[in-house]
């Protein structure tokens, strides 16, 4: 068994929350001294690992079709038994149902990451796998494990979504920025904010909206934005920074609204799953609990957001400075590795 390797396996390496996630966890502990290799359905962060030195396999473990699951049986049984992996560290509910078989057969350790909530119903909620150890990234995730999948709570670890500060820093020209920027995976149960600021761009042609992301529901936004001059879309993009660095505030949710912190602008906490408005100290506890989803919040509506960012764009401003120190406090790349490694330890 090759205790220098550690097997990461998600569902793809799109964007979004749990995906940037493994990709800073692998390049981190790339420069601790540890062999990584990234087993997914692939995406557009597949070339960054690659270039970073991080070895990538390509299985469906996106895909409950019963083809997708025998390829993806049969790569990860190959890969291994041939590396002789010890140590496999999953991130979604099909590769961990996956890689909970081959357990059976093959002599690794598996832990397992929650990233969020799932669907849960008596068949998946019997497919669902969690590993030998299962981390979670806020404390709302570790309650929904335990009442729902009847998980110990001395099986479950605490870690935090890692971000790399040194990638978000404003350039030059931030202080003439004028964007309000939104960041999010364009689904249909992940799109409503993107549809509330058409509404605003058509409102407000004064102001330029921003929307990063792609999705299945790209489309039916671009052509609901037609005509519009103040509202750009730019789909799917590796470099979230890019734009950030463009932003006077942002609205939007999970690891996006943490990496717009590093820029000490306005943030309004806004989704599909919740709405807290505008991040001031004061409720900074509530969003660390529900790890800035706004999950289990208050709805969100146009009449909040349109009140938020008005509020926001006439000078309604309080201190901002402190966000990036928190970030780098509270959510550094760094601690979110150290809660990791401390377990992977005693297994390799």
């Amino acid at each position: 068994m090759n205790n220098k390797i550690i097997l990461q396996a998600l569902m793809g390496l799109d964007i979004g929350g749990a995906e940037t996630h493994v990709i800073e966890l692998s390049m981190e502990l790339k420069r601790r001294g540890y062999e990584v290799i990234v087993a997914s359905n692939g995406g557009i962060y597949e070339p960054l690992l690659r270039e970073y030195g991080i070895e990538t396999i390509n299985i469906p473990l996106h895909s409950k079709k019963p083809s997708a699951i025998f390829q993806s049986i049969k790569g990860l049984y190959k890969t291994i038994k041939e590396r002789e992996i010890g140590l496999i560290h999953s991130h979604a509910r099909i590769p961990s149902s996956i890689l909970y078989l081959l357990q059976k057969i093959l002599d690794f350790n598996m832990i397992t990451t929650a990233h969020g909530e799932f669907r849960v119903n008596p068949i998946l909620k019997r497919i669902s796998k969690w590993g030998d150890k299962v981390f979670v990234v806020s404390d709302d995730i570790k309650t929904y494990l335990i009442e729902n999948y009847n998980i110990d709570e001395k099986q479950i670890y605490k870690t935090v979504n890692g971000i790399d500060t040194a990638k978000f820093k404003s350039g030059n020209e931030y202080i003439n920025n004028d964007y309000i920027v939104h960041i999010s995976r364009l689904d249909k149960s992940t799109s409503m904010i993107a549809k509330y600021l058409i509404k605003y761009a058509r409102d407000n042609p004064h102001y330029q909206v921003l929307i990063v992301g792609g999705g299945s529901s790209l489309d039916e936004l671009e052509k609901m934005a037609k005509g519009l001059k103040n509202i750009s879309f730019v789909g799917e993009s590796a470099d979230i920074a890019r734009y950030l660095n463009k932003a006077r505030l942002f609205i939007g949710i999970s690891r996006s609204a943490l990496e717009a912190m590093c820029y000490n602008i306005p943030i309004i906490l806004a989704g599909d799953s919740g709405y807290m408005g505008i991040v001031n100290k004061e409720e900074l506890k509530e969003a660390e609990y529900n790890n800035f989803t706004a999950r289990n919040t208050r709805s969100a509506s146009y009449e909040l957001i349109k009140k938020d960012i008005d509020f926001l764009l006439n000078g309604g401003k309080k201190d901002r400075s402190w966000e990036r120190q928190y970030i780098k406090e509270n959510y550094s790349v760094g601690k979110m590795v150290d809660y990791y490694e401390e377990v992977y330890k005693s297994y390799l």
